[in-house]
């Protein structure tokens, strides 16, 4: 609950009073850390990281995934690059014209449309239970047929409507 925060949490994280209450744990709980440093941030640094809290509140849902996605995509890939190649590409893209800059984005991969993103994940007692590995579960017993109930004539033979199924019997 926002009334649980201290006054200089509720100051730090202002922008997302409105929606704090609707945040899960684990947001909560990365919102709290990212903040911590607030107050030690010079005026600057403290308008931009609220002015970036009040972008986060805008996105949608989608929005809010699709930039989680970016971002774990963007850390791997940084990872695989040394802190000189990272500053060498940066200044490299930042050379490039607005009109190369829209031709390498239009050449990047999309995501494909229409894909669902998860928005949230689904309660435990939504899901179905899922039987330890190595257990089959036990198979039904196969459905009895009851027989053909045949009718005989005073002479003896089978009646017309079962004789196509039925031997006559003599």
């Amino acid at each position: 609950m926002w009334t649980e925060l201290t006054p200089m949490q509720q100051q730090t994280l202002q922008p997302l009073a409105s929606n704090w209450n609707t945040i899960s744990e684990a947001q909560k709980r990365k919102w709290l850390e990212i903040s911590k440093n607030y107050h030690s941030l010079p005026p600057e640094g403290q308008a931009t990281m609220h002015s970036r809290m009040n972008e986060w509140v805008a996105l949608s849902p989608q929005q809010r995934a699709q930039a989680r996605l970016n971002f774990a995509k963007t850390k791997e890939l940084s990872r695989q690059l040394t802190p000189e190649e990272k500053k060498a590409k940066w200044q490299t893209y930042q050379a490039l014209s607005p009109e190369e800059k829209q031709k390498l984005a239009a050449k990047a991969t999309t995501r494909p449309v229409g894909a669902a993103l998860a928005v949230k994940p689904v309660s435990p007692q939504k899901l179905a239970a899922v039987p330890p590995h190595g257990t089959k579960p036990e198979p039904k017993p196969a459905p009895k047929i009851a027989p053909v109930a045949t009718t005989q004539h005073p002479a003896g033979d089978v009646a017309p409507e079962t004789a196509a199924t039925t031997p006559p019997q003599h």
